[in-house]
């Protein structure tokens, strides 16, 4: 199997937050589970899907090396997105949005800040 290089995966993980951030700027949480934002809610749950994938990509010495990420965690959401998509709510994408991926973009600017192949 073709093993991609993890700076490109990292590419992935920072850009796919940054787009979400910008899709919901202004947006509260009301506004973003309301029926006129379901265009908005799809995006930012696709994104959170690639993030994920992204990171079960990510060499194992990556993880290893930086253990401040929620490597772990970050894979298990995309694995219920995919899998139990049925089961999603709103407010939890939301919350995700909210608390978990800033902090996440901080940490992924700092992997590549770093250098990283």
């Amino acid at each position: 199997m073709f093993r991609r290089f993890d700076k490109p995966l990292l590419i992935d993980m920072l850009q796919s937050p940054e787009k979400v951030l910008e899709f919901t700027a202004g947006m509260d949480e009301e506004a973003f589970c309301s029926k006129e934002n379901v265009k908005t809610r799809d995006a930012v749950i696709y994104n959170i899907q690639i993030i994920g994938e992204a990171a079960s990509h990510i060499s194992e010495r990556l993880v290893q090396s930086n253990p401040e990420v929620e490597w772990g965690k970050i894979m298990r959401t995309r694995h219920r997105i995919v899998h139990d998509y049925d089961q999603i709510e709103d407010r939890v994408i939301w919350r995700i949005r909210c608390e978990h991926l800033p902090l996440l973009v901080e940490q992924l600017k700092k992997i590549l800040a770093a250098g990283v192949e």
